[in-house]
């Protein structure tokens, strides 16, 4: 099986717990995998073949720019529904919060299957 992914997508937006995250945009990277057979996309070298990466970076931002959640694993798991939507076998979908803290950077990564 392979993968189509964007990685490191950098949106500003205004997602959070807290309710002073939701007044001031701050910075989620984004990176999604979609494990997808790309063999016919390959041998063919047609487009209609395989997931093109442009929808999934479409799907990063119809989410976060949307108004505000609490949860990136809400934000998350909303991503990963629109991608399984396309012929992919399963996607991968991690979001990091660099601004949160100095010292790490938190975030999550969800797996889902069809």
């Amino acid at each position: 099986m392979d993968i189509v992914f964007i990685k490191n997508c950098k949106v500003l937006a205004k997602h959070g717990y807290y309710k002073e995250e939701h007044a001031k945009a701050q910075n989620f990277i984004v990176s999604v995998y979609a494990k997808i057979d790309t063999k016919e996309a390959g041998g063919s070298d047609d487009l209609k073949k395989t997931l093109n990466y442009e929808h999934i970076r479409k799907y990063i931002y119809e989410v976060l720019e949307q108004s505000p959640r609490s949860l990136v694993e809400a934000l998350a798991s909303e991503i990963a529904d629109k991608v399984l939507k396309h012929d992919v076998v399963s996607v991968e979908v991690e979001i990091e919060k660099p601004d949160v803290w100095g010292d790490c950077i938190p975030g999550v990564r969800i797996t889902r299957r069809k």
